[in-house]
């Protein structure tokens, strides 16, 4: 009988893959974020809260088993066993956040942004940005400050008595804005400021799309947003 595979092929030989997730590895460490498909980013997930996990017990061994695998050890092991120990010191695991970015042009490859959590400035983050430009863009649907409302949303009463296809299908609605809702509270907990304090920073992130949507004033506002913001709102995995 055919056994589980204890990791993904990633359709490479064994060396190949090695050395990918390897390169890949290490400039996640030094860089902080990078770009890759979806199977690599989850494959990647594992290998680096291994090395941090290794960073954070900083002791000999621990030492040369990082220096064996990643290249690069005069720049990476210090932010291992320094700047990301004392990040995670009282965190168990789960260093870092996935983020869907969509499919590439061409082979329509599933693609993703992993970058390890920044817990001193939560606002640098990706899942961040995107955040603030999600509620920037329903600001500019509604044209209505949008943080209240999405962190309170409601049916409408006349829905609830509406025949079964239409009230299934604001069930379902109100169901999305719920979880979406959790993220806005979530990122407001990490981020440790206010809702409004968040209203202002997407107002600001308004302002500056108006400045970019004076200058492309023959265009629609959806094409606009479609061009200048990601076609799909992320999720986190």
């Amino acid at each position: 009988m055919h056994g589980a595979s204890a990791h993904r092929k990633l359709n490479m030989k064994s060396a190949l893959r090695r050395q990918v997730l390897r390169n890949l590895t290490t400039d996640l460490i030094q860089h902080g974020r990078l770009e890759t498909t979806v199977p690599r980013a989850k494959e990647l997930r594992r290998l680096v809260d291994k090395m941090i996990t290794l960073g954070k017990r900083g002791t000999e061994h621990d030492r040369h088993q990082i220096e064996a695998y990643l290249y690069k050890p005069k720049k990476v092991v210090p932010l291992l066993m320094d700047t990301y120990a004392k990040r995670f010191a009282n965190r168990p695991g789960g260093f870092t956040r996935i983020i869907p970015m969509g499919n590439r042009k061409g082979d329509h490859a599933p693609m993703a942004v992993i970058e390890i959590l920044n817990t001193d400035e939560p606002q640098a983050e990706v899942s961040f940005s995107y955040l603030i430009r999600s509620l920037a863009s329903m600001q500019i649907a509604s044209e209505t400050k949008i943080v209240d409302h999405a962190l309170n949303p409601k049916m409408e009463d006349d829905l609830v008595y509406a025949n079964k296809r239409l009230f299934k299908k604001a069930l379902e609605e109100q169901r999305s804005r719920e979880k979406f809702a959790f993220k806005v509270k979530k990122a407001i907990n990490n981020a440790q400021i206010s809702a409004e304090q968040l209203q202002e920073i997407v107002d600001a992130d308004m302002a500056r799309a108006q400045k970019v949507l004076d200058r492309h004033s023959g265009k629609k506002i959806q094409r606009f947003v479609e061009e200048t913001w990601p076609e799909n709102t992320p999720t986190m995995l």
